[in-house]
């Protein structure tokens, strides 16, 4: 789970431009993941005290948090990620907003997370690419400061621990190509890079958005088209005279 100065290095990074021209982009791409999504519980983990994703067509918006903060919403649960207050099988959908890159336990929150989906329920998870502008900025600074300082999983390896839980990939988008600069200026000068790499369909993103769904199998019983076994006797037919003598 997210430490206390973890979290308060992203909130406050999310603040600046960059962070909040990040956050929109996200929240477009979560949304349309989220577009058919139809039930009762949506279950978000994010860095930030606010975190303002709606669906109509999910009643409960629902925010997890170790601690309980000054400014929390009024949906906020206080929890661990690892250890979260739901039954199993009770959640319809998941959101991961960048948690798993800063947590200390990602491959055990992703199978805490599973456990509490539906079947045929939803995990959303946004994770920063190390394959990317963002990556190569996070090898050379010193990793104190958010988001730099965050793990940024690559995607190949999330699938594995996918597979793992019991979740099946459904789809996987890279959003925000540009370089991770402040100044909006110089990143509209890059707009060109977001527009072909997009167009290509690179991974190359700085964030990637990846769509899972729990499948559980579900073993039916066959009856067996014959009630049991049945043997032909013939029948006894009384002995002769001929041979009662003998």
């Amino acid at each position: 789970m997210l430490d206390d100065q973890s979290r308060q290095l992203f909130q406050t990074w999310y603040e600046t431009p960059l962070g909040a021209d990040l956050l929109q982009f996200e929240l477009q791409q979560i949304e349309a993941e989220l577009d058919l999504a139809i039930g009762y519980y949506l279950v978000c983990q994010s860095p930030l005290k606010q975190f303002p994703i709606k669906h109509d067509r999910l009643r409960e918006n629902l925010l997890i948090a170790p601690t309980l903060e000054l400014g929390a919403s009024v949906n906020t649960v206080v929890a661990k990620a690892s250890e979260l207050p739901f039954e199993s099988d009770g959640v319809d959908v998941h959101v991961f907003h960048h948690t798993l890159d800063v947590s200390s336990s990602p491959h055990d929150d992703l199978r805490e997370a599973a456990r509490t989906l539906l079947p045929s329920g939803k995990i959303v998870i946004v994770g920063f690419n190390p394959w990317s502008w963002w990556g190569m900025r996070r090898i050379v600074s010193k990793c104190v400061k958010a988001p730099w300082c965050g793990r940024f999983i690559r995607y190949q390896r999330l699938e594995d621990w996918l597979k793992v839980a019991g979740l099946t990939l459904e789809s996987k988008h890279f959003i925000y190509y540009e370089p991770p600069i402040q100044s909006a200026k110089w990143r509209g000068r890059f707009n060109w890079l977001n527009r072909f790499f997009k167009a290509l369909k690179l991974p190359f993103g700085g964030v990637y958005v990846m769509t899972a769904t729990k499948h559980v199998k579900r073993n039916i019983p066959l009856r067996s088209r014959w009630s049991g076994a049945r043997v032909r006797v013939p029948p006894l037919t009384k002995p002769t005279a001929k041979e009662m003598k003998e």
